[in-house]
């Protein structure tokens, strides 16, 4: 899922939950690996997996996610000063959101000797077993209705 999707139904659910920010931590992260069960749309789409199993990241892929950051970083701006929604539950729901892509994807690429550390090793697995079942290229059309379908209940949930 991308990141804005993962974000935004994170800060949706435990803003409207009035979470607290442990609450919203850890709703970020396990909602997280839950809507990767289904099929939809990520920086995978771009970034062929024999590029991500030797740790090169293509042109496409970076501008997908910095274009990803941006938006989620608007819709933060939005929800924080717009919506007043408190920037602790915001910044917390959207860590624990964004943390298993950052220690699968992320950091690796920045800091190349963690892709050797043995958890994030088994972390990799863990998380991508999520949607290894999933065959993107063919479910591209369920993809995006899936992801547009997160991000409408999310903003559903913040404007009600």
């Amino acid at each position: 899922m991308i990141l804005f999707a993962h974000v935004a139904f994170a800060d949706a659910v435990s803003s409207a939950g009035n979470f607290s920010w442990p609450m919203a931590f850890l709703f970020g992260l396990i909602s997280h690996h839950f809507l990767d069960l289904i099929p939809h749309l990520d920086a995978g789409c771009v970034w062929p997996v024999k590029d991500r199993d030797g740790g090169k990241m293509p042109k496409a892929t970076v501008i997908f996610i910095a274009v990803e950051a941006l938006l989620t970083l608007g819709f933060l701006i939005w929800c924080a000063f717009f919506l007043k929604i408190n920037w602790a539950i915001l910044f917390w729901a959207s860590f624990g959101a964004a943390l298993p892509d950052l220690i699968v994807t992320g950091f690796p690429f920045f800091i190349p000797k963690m892709r050797t550390w043995p958890w994030v090793k088994k972390y990799g697995k863990f998380h991508y077993s999520f949607f290894d079942h999933l065959s993107i290229p063919t479910n591209w059309i369920f993809g995006i209705f899936s992801t547009i379908l997160i991000i409408g209940v999310s903003f559903w949930l913040l404007l009600k």
